[in-house]
């Protein structure tokens, strides 16, 4: 197939997605070329026209315009969109999805509210990893590993994890990510932590290969910035719970209701409550041998399942089924 592959508009992490699609595509043997809606609608006729795209596909569409949305619709060029903020922008995806055919999303209760609305194509997807991006080290020296790493941006719920965490343990910890600094700064002279600003993928490996335990929380369903007005409440876990899993890292995540779907027990170890946390983890900091077990189980999982390799065919394949029923028997 042919596709264009139109830029979230997004940077940070978005950048990496990005790029992770369109080399995909690519290694696909579709034929794929990236458009930056910011070139303006003159620039996306001649590329459309030029080009001649089976699909055109996007992330999130929150910034790219209805002008040329409307517009392409009016070519006849079919539209996809993965909608990797959900559910937590509701109040923008459900004023948009209908300018698309296929509305990919990553959170299960998200996909049943579309369903509900009678939206014709939406399909569970959830983000993949790049293994060849999230790989594990040949760090072997368990002294050195630091005990518990988070990367994330600092929720409040996360932040109320670590000084817990810091409060009730001696363990050494290490938080990744923007802001944490102005978040932690009464605890900036304890030697057991460390705070380290935002890290690209390629760099964040490197954290997740070098903690014991990789503490994985989601973002918080009443966050102020969340602009959710009906409540729907997530289901599905975050894209970190492959990356971490693809490096061979063993993680504690909090449990989702669609964790069991991904992975069983012997594969990830989820906690409901702080207390239920530190239980576990005080277990696995002192169980090498069975944390390398868990994870390992996880990376293989990921590996034969939860790829961007995989998340792209999934969506040509349904794009394609649909094309082939709408065209009848040849």
């Amino acid at each position: 197939m042919k596709i264009l592959y139109i830029f979230s508009g997004f940077p940070g992490i978005y950048y990496f997605f990005d790029n992770f699609i369109i080399n995909e595509l690519n290694n696909e043997d579709h034929i794929c070329k990236g458009f930056n809606h910011f070139e303006g609608m003159d620039s996306l006729k001649l590329n459309v026209l030029e080009f001649e795209p089976d699909l055109v596909f996007t992330m999130t569409g929150f910034i790219l315009p209805e002008q040329m949305t409307e517009w392409l619709k009016d070519q006849k060029n079919k539209l996809a969109v993965w909608m990797t903020e959900d559910p937590y922008y509701m109040d923008k995806t459900v004023e948009i999805i209908n300018r698309y055919d296929y509305i990919f999303t990553i959170d299960r209760a998200s996909l049943e509210h579309y369903q509900k609305n009678g939206h014709p194509h939406v399909y569970l997807l959830p983000l993949g990893t790049d293994p060849n991006t999230f790989s594990p080290s040949t760090h072997s020296d368990e002294q050195e590993l630091i005990d518990i790493c988070l990367v994330g941006y600092p929720y409040p719920d996360r932040i109320e994890l670590i000084k817990f965490l810091l409060k009730e343990t001696q363990y050494t910890i290490e938080v990744v990510g923007g802001k944490w600094k102005d978040e932690l700064r009464e605890w900036s002279k304890d030697q057991r932590l460390k705070i380290t600003d935002w890290q690209p993928p390629h760099k964040v490996v490197n954290y997740y290969n070098n903690a014991k335990i990789i503490l994985n929380t989601h973002r918080p369903q009443d966050l102020v910035e969340n602009n959710n007005s009906m409540g729907i409440i997530s289901k599905s876990i975050n894209n970190r719970t492959f990356d971490v899993a693809s490096c061979g890292a063993f993680q504690l995540i909090s449990h989702q209701p669609d964790l069991r779907y991904y992975f069983s027990e012997k594969e990830m170890v989820s906690f409901e409550s702080q207390e239920e946390l530190i239980e576990k983890i005080h277990f696995y900091i002192k169980n090498e041998e069975k944390r390398k077990e868990i994870a390992l189980n996880a990376r293989e999982v990921v590996l034969k399942h939860h790829t961007f390799a995989h998340r792209i065919k999934e969506i040509i394949a349904i794009v394609q089924k649909n094309n082939k029923s709408k065209s009848g028997p040849g």
